[in-house]
């Protein structure tokens, strides 16, 4: 089973993300929640700093609001990637997807997809960061 957390300020985007992820098969949403922005008492992945490690995601899905700066999100992106998370990061123009490449994102995802689109780069995040086969 992969453990997703869904992390965007936006809070459709989260629910729809979510909703969608949670009705694979093979996958289990463990939070949906903004990112976390200076120290509140929550680490990168949103959990409370005190949290079982159980409940460590496998892939986190990252996602921005459309007019956003991708850089202004950097630091971000480094605190989730530091938490061995694969991450899979879900964009709504082809520059941010760009500015992602740019800054070593294996993978994005473009809003304009079929939602399959997703599902399949999380497997494929997943699978990269574990070695894991998916059956």
């Amino acid at each position: 089973m992969i453990v997703i957390h869904v992390a965007c300020d936006d809070e459709a985007f989260r629910a729809v993300v979510a909703e969608l992820l949670g009705h694979q098969r093979d996958m289990r949403v463990l939070r949906a929640v903004a990112p976390v922005h200076g120290n509140d008492g929550l680490d990168a992945r949103g959990s409370a700093t005190q949290g079982a490690v159980a409940d460590a995601p496998d892939v986190v899905v990252y996602g921005i609001p459309p007019r956003s700066e991708v850089m202004s999100h950097a630091p971000e992106y480094r605190d989730m990637a530091s938490t061995g998370a694969a991450i899979v990061v879900f964009c709504t123009s082809p520059d941010q997807a760009a500015d992602f490449e740019h800054m070593g994102v294996e993978y994005v995802v473009d809003a304009n997809e079929p939602a399959r689109e997703l599902a399949a780069a999380v497997r494929a995040a997943y699978r990269h960061r574990s070695g894991h086969t998916i059956h």
